[in-house]
């Protein structure tokens, strides 16, 4: 099952929605529940009894439909209730590992009519999500702000490195000093920064309005990852032959072990098997003049490829007026940027 499949059921679960609200009725009434998200023919096949009704959705008639036996049938956009005190009967011989009989009916209905059911146990204070043969625990929202926190301190720790790993990294573009085994080290720590950004995302998907003040300290550290992927393809990927083949999005399916192997990843990122990680590199520029120089994209497309970064240290004001589209306010824009570009440069190398 995709993971935005269940991210985007997951979500009509979160605090904050229509029917979190009505569960959580349901929870605190001491009663159970079992509701089905959706509504088609294989639904209507493997049920039985019960009532239409064809109400409007609410919290609380979701509650008191809840005291019925049977289930509750929703619409697929989850807007009304279709019916209610449903006996469902899906084919008993689909498999299940469901020992109770409102979870074993849940799981045979979720893969019978393929669309999810929520099962609500009074006794056991918990909600189930089955879908696609497998049950997920819809965990309370205490529970998630705890493990979004504990990956959002992760996170830190590890964009932190990222950053430190860039700073060395410019250093050694605008020395003109940049060999593969630098390219994999950045690529190494982007990964892992993004892995975790995109478990934070889910979690706070799933938090709804519980994950507001994660989601505001989420969105600080993931802006430097958004575009840097991007800037990398746009910087080194005319060191291969088909710049088309460089990507780390090839990293992706990478376990956390294969990701500190550096010849592998040197071939994922498309510089292929036994590459040498010594060879020396040239960068485009990009990542450097726009992040540390600031210059707008416009001015960059005006300097990039025409000419290298090393050469762009070396122009004048008068060298750089005579590229088309640069006049004097504009040299005197990029003299700046080189010059923030260097003054941060010679700071790191001077930093104890």
């Amino acid at each position: 099952m995709p993971r935005s499949a269940l991210r985007r059921h997951l979500q009509a679960l979160a605090p904050g929605t229509p029917l979190r609200a009505g569960i959580d009725r349901i929870l605190h009434g001491g009663t159970g529940a079992l509701i089905v998200m959706g509504n088609n023919r294989q639904v209507a096949k493997a049920s039985t009894g019960g009532f239409a009704i064809d109400v409007e959705f609410s919290e609380q008639a979701l509650r008191e439909l809840a005291k019925l036996d049977g289930a509750i049938i929703l619409s697929n956009d989850l807007s009304r209730i279709v019916a209610a005190g449903v006996h469902l009967v899906p084919p008993g011989d689909l498999p299940t590992a469901e020992t109770g009989t409102r979870h074993r009916s849940a799981d045979r209905t979720a893969q019978f009519a393929e669309v999810p059911v929520v099962t609500v146990s009074a006794s056991m204070r918990t909600v189930s999500l089955f879908l696609d043969g497998r049950r997920h625990v819809v965990e309370k929202a205490s529970e998630v702000v705890s493990r979004g926190s504990q990956t959002l301190g992760a996170l830190t720790s590890l964009t932190q490195r990222l950053t430190e790993t860039l700073d060395q990294f410019t250093s050694l573009e605008v020395a003109d000093q940049v060999t593969l085994r630098d390219l994999v080290g950045v690529a190494h720590r982007y990964e892992l920064s993004r892995r975790l950004s995109a478990e934070m995302d889910f979690l706070i998907s799933i938090l709804g309005v519980e994950g507001r003040l994660l989601a505001m300290r989420h969105a600080e550290l993931a802006a430097p990852l958004e575009r840097l992927e991007d800037m990398l393809r746009r910087d080194y990927a005319h060191n291969l032959e088909d710049p088309s083949q460089f990507g780390l999005e090839n990293l992706q399916n990478f376990t956390p072990e294969e990701l500190l192997g550096g010849q592998l990843v040197a071939e994922r990122l498309g510089f292929g098997p036994n590459a040498y990680l010594e060879a020396p590199l040239s960068t485009r520029g990009y990542r450097v003049l726009a992040t540390v120089g600031r210059l707008p994209s416009n001015i960059l497309d005006l300097l990039i490829p025409g000419h290298s970064l090393q050469e762009l240290f070396t122009s004048g004001r008068a060298q750089l007026m005579e590229i088309d589209g640069i006049g004097e306010r504009r040299a005197r824009l990029i003299r700046d940027a080189l010059l923030r570009i260097s003054e941060s440069t010679y700071a790191r190398v001077d930093a104890p």
